[in-house]
């Protein structure tokens, strides 16, 4: 353990994300540690940037500011050399060191970082798919990396022989979307400044502009054009919720068993919350997207049938790790 491993959990559990609840069956402990070290790393820079968009901070100057701390951790992984004064530095050394995790997904996180320091909006539903390659996709790819490699009888690592970016890429796209209409109305109300996921070219199509938008994510009643709009983004999730099941039959043999489960539980989240979502007809308004508790252990149960992992093991793993409250990420 680092000195900073706590600070690492600290964050990565924050608001309970889905990736932390499938990370902590990553096995042995230290690859579970290394998707703490990665994740602190990612979130951090991400935060930076929409905690000052969503505030309204985005002056010239903060802008620059957080342009150059951008810069700052783009140099970081691609000379992977880490200035101890970042908290998660020593962490980040030693999960790249043990399981040779590259950098280009940080670097490209990193890029769609940029893209949101200087828009506000995507103009079209393919410049969002060409955001989420950094926004989603990477940092996928890295939990793709660590749950397909697994060790010899020497413990020595085996790398994934699989395509990490191809292989994660359906299951990325499919949970950003389904991440993006289940947090709408969240997105849109709990800051100074509203962040917009939803892009140009499709509000456009159904003839929504952003009062529109507003007057859906802050009333009580949704408009039918605001509906059949979701209707469409919905449709397109169901297109990467189908890619992102072939692909997982596609690579299950080369997985280990906890990656094995750990990536199908991430798909049954995203798809119990997708199940929502169809259930109460696109409505967006409604505060109960979220998964309970229990809808969490159903998730999970799939997944263990699945993966040969013993339900025992989750159930007693998840308890310790859930409450009887909404997870909220």
């Amino acid at each position: 353990m680092t000195n900073n491993y706590e600070f690492s959990q600290n964050l990565a559990r924050k608001g309970t994300p889905n990736l932390y609840l499938a990370a902590n069956f990553l096995e042995p402990d230290d690859k579970f540690r290394a998707f703490l070290a990665t994740y602190a790393a990612m979130r951090l820079t991400d935060d930076i940037v929409d905690d000052n968009r969503s505030a309204g901070n985005m002056s010239t100057l903060c802008k620059q500011e957080i342009s150059a701390e951008i810069d700052r951790f783009i140099e970081m992984f691609a000379n992977r050399k880490f200035d101890d004064s970042v908290p998660y530095a020593q962490d980040i050394k030693l999960a790249i060191a043990r399981f040779e995790i590259p950098s280009w997904p940080f670097i490209e996180l990193a890029g769609a970082m940029k893209f949101d320091i200087e828009n506000d909006r995507f103009e079209t539903f393919n410049q969002f798919l060409d955001y989420s390659e950094g926004a989603a996709v990477a940092p996928a790819s890295i939990f793709m990396h660590l749950a397909a490699s697994s060790f010899d009888d020497r413990g020595q690592i085996v790398l994934p022989e699989i395509d990490i970016r191809e292989a994660a890429r359906p299951l990325a796209l499919f949970s950003y979307l389904v991440h993006v209409l289940r947090d709408f109305k969240k997105d849109f109300t709990s800051g100074k400044e509203p962040l917009i996921y939803l892009d140009k070219d499709t509000t456009n199509m159904f003839n929504i502009d952003e009062n529109e938008l507003a007057k859906n994510a802050n009333g009580w009643q949704q408009s039918l054009k605001f509906t059949n709009m979701i209707k469409w983004y919905f449709n397109r999730l169901q297109d990467y919720q189908t890619k992102a099941m072939d692909m997982l039959e596609a690579i299950d043999d080369r997985l280990p068993e906890d990656g094995r489960f750990a990536l199908r539980f991430i798909y049954e989240l995203y798809s119990a919350t997708a199940a929502k979502i169809s259930d109460q007809q696109c409505i967006l308004i409604h505060e109960n997207l979220n998964l309970s508790s229990s809808e969490i252990m159903l998730a999970a149960e799939r997944a263990s049938k699945h993966s040969g992992i013993s339900s025992e093991l989750v159930t007693t793993r998840l308890t310790a790790l859930i409450s009887s409250e909404p997870i909220s990420a």
